[in-house]
């Protein structure tokens, strides 16, 4: 009896324990708390920047990593802040039209120029550069105003002094016709010394006179300052006497990445014995400088051509006229760049 009333007793605490498993509830892990997103930035805008110090500044997004964002800033440069440094970094404005547009690209100054050549557009107020041109010739601009700029050019030719050097002055004038479409106009100066020198002249003496000749032009660019087109009309000048011939000219740029651009420009002398010429190449862009390589073209009209001559015939002359065609000819120097320059940009109007 007493070992029946053990066995019941035992099964009844194994049946209730057996009970209590399987209503208690299962254990589980709480689920991880999702990361907050972060901020997210756009490069190229323009963002009115907080830090955790209290310093605020407006600048452009230039460049951005895991942990780091870099602004361009016209009043402070470059700043290179972390992450956890910004306490609030607000959007300001739509972006830049032609610069800003596309990730990590900058500002190349203001369209100005071509190779050599001017374009409708011109320098911004306080936009200056000097620049060294196929080694011989250096010189500068200076954006006066934002429609007047004035420039200046010396030849450094070794063993001449400094009064047969070659002197060139660009003046020039622009205005904004609407936010695409500028137009222009100036003056290329040159100053050419008298190296037939008259007499008592010795080369390299600085007794020689000069000439005065150039062009006077107007140029239209339509465009964005990394991708534009120029057209242009100029008239020759020399020892104050305009010539009748326009010389026309045409060309453009287009930005094709961050660094390089490509350059078109030409030049037709609008006559039908003449001919036309220009360069097209690249240009190397960073921040405050670029590098211009371009070579050069060269090609003559085919014209009809008039000849005379006279012969003696035994008994009397007699003058022969004869009119043939005289065919076209073709320079290139394909990809040999004939044409450098190295321009150095500065001051405040530069971003």
């Amino acid at each position: 009896m007493k070992q029946t009333l053990r066995a019941l007793i035992l099964a009844l605490a194994l049946t209730g324990t057996a009970a209590h498993g399987q209503t208690a509830p299962p254990t589980t892990t709480p689920p991880a708390a999702a990361p907050l997103p972060e901020e997210t930035y756009l490069l190229g805008r323009s963002y009115r920047v907080e830090t955790m110090k209290g310093t605020t500044f407006t600048g452009t997004l230039v460049s951005m990593s895991i942990d780091k964002l870099e602004f361009d800033a016209q009043e402070m440069g470059r700043i290179s802040l972390e992450r956890n440094q910004i306490r609030r970094a607000d959007l300001q404005g739509p972006a830049t039209a032609g610069v800003g547009n596309k990730p990590g690209y900058f500002d190349i100054g203001n369209g100005n120029r071509l190779f050599f050549a001017p374009t409708g557009r011109g320098l911004r107020k306080g936009e200056n550069s000097l620049q060294a041109v196929t080694l011989y010739l250096i010189g500068g601009n200076f954006g006066i105003t934002d429609k007047i700029s004035l420039g200046g050019y010396v030849s450094v030719i070794p063993g001449l002094s400094i009064s047969d050097q070659l002197l060139v002055l660009t003046p020039k004038i622009s205005f904004p016709v609407s936010e695409k479409v500028h137009v222009g106009a100036g003056v290329l100066y040159v100053r050419i010394p008298d190296f037939g020198g008259g007499s008592g002249y010795t080369y390299g003496s600085g007794n020689s006179g000069s000439y005065g000749a150039g062009i006077v032009y107007g140029a239209a660019t339509y465009g964005s300052v990394d991708n534009n087109v120029t057209a242009g009309l100029g008239y020759g000048f020399f020892e104050g006497e305009v010539g009748s011939t326009p010389i026309l000219q045409f060309g453009g740029q287009k930005r094709v990445s961050r660094r390089v651009s490509l350059i078109s420009e030409n030049y037709i002398i609008a006559d039908s014995k003449a001919g036309m010429g220009g360069l097209y190449g690249i240009k190397i862009n960073w921040r405050r400088t670029s590098l211009g390589l371009g070579a050069a073209y060269l090609a003559t009209f085919p014209h009809d051509r008039t000849e005379s001559y006279t012969e003696y015939n035994g008994s009397q002359y007699v003058t022969t006229t004869r009119t043939y065609r005289q065919g076209g000819d073709f320079f290139t120097s394909y990809i040999i760049p004939l044409y450098y320059d190295f321009t150095f940009r500065f001051g405040k109007g530069v971003k």
